[in-house]
């Protein structure tokens, strides 16, 4: 149920029926070459989400888009707000998703930029004395076994890592409306090379996404189809679902939450 479509008077019902459970879809507004829509990642995200709450209840909150994208900024019409901003209203969010009646807040994200600021968010709650538990899961944590049968759909090894052939072929399915092929020149998805030496040592600097791919574009899209683009989304649906069940089950973070939040008070 999208929270956006619950009225006052049936919200505390939904909160009730979904056991405490929100899904914060995030994602961000960022080039995707130039044949995908800046919204990519909110809209498979969402989607997503939607999808899954409808098989495993659960409330999904309003698209999200304030999430780490500062190797994109040169790009037109990204948006990339400073991480202090980035950091203090995804805390605010949760809090008031709290204060509207929920225990559990599962963050779902689309974006790979986010998978070092949301591990970096969810360490500090111990800190802060909330009485609510936050979960983060990233869209692209798919098995072995389910990469396997993508990349034999698809009839591919490369899925691309931005933009490529499972994104194109997501939006295909989700919005064929906002998919351009011919705006795409299939060079620019080309690694530039730059920094491979630090890359390859496994050293981490903010630059080595841009010095690699500068017009954020990774994958070659051409054989994408709307029919892999379902079998892709469906995939994603199904871990989601399984993540809710097991947030839901999850009768053991209330307790340790209470004890840390104690223990923390007065350190023995």
């Amino acid at each position: 149920m999208l929270w956006e479509e619950l009225t006052a008077k049936n919200f505390p019902k939904s909160v009730k029926e979904s056991n405490g459970v929100c899904i914060l879809p995030i994602g961000v507004l960022e080039k995707h070459g130039n044949h995908l829509p800046l919204g990519t990642d909110m809209i498979i995200g969402q989607a997503v989400c939607k999808k899954a709450a409808e098989k495993e209840f659960s409330v999904v909150f309003p698209y999200y888009f304030l999430g780490q994208i500062a190797e994109a900024r040169h790009c037109p019409g990204c948006i990339s707000a400073s991480h202090r901003l980035i950091m203090d209203a995804l805390l605010e969010m949760c809090d008031e998703i709290h204060r509207n009646g929920f225990k559990k807040i599962i963050i779902y994200s689309s974006h790979g930029g986010n998978n070092f600021f949301l591990p970096f968010f969810l360490q500090e709650m111990p800190r802060l004395n909330r009485s609510y538990n936050v979960y983060s899961y990233f869209i692209g944590q798919i098995t072995k076994e389910q990469s396997q049968a993508a990349c034999e759909f698809a009839k591919t090894n490369d899925l691309g890592y931005h933009a490529g052939v499972l994104e194109t072929s997501a939006i295909m399915y989700l919005r064929p409306d906002l998919v351009d092929m011919k705006a795409q020149d299939p060079k620019e998805s080309q690694s530039q090379g730059r920094l491979a030496e630090i890359r390859e040592k496994e050293i981490f600097t903010g630059f080595n996404w841009y010095a690699e791919y500068p017009y954020h574009f990774a994958g070659d899209p051409s054989s994408s189809t709307p029919e892999f683009g379902k079998m892709i989304f469906d995939t994603f649906c199904e871990n989601l679902e399984n993540v809710i069940r097991t947030v839901k089950s999850d009768d053991v973070s209330e307790f340790l939450i209470k004890e840390c939040n104690l223990a923390g008070l007065k350190p023995v």
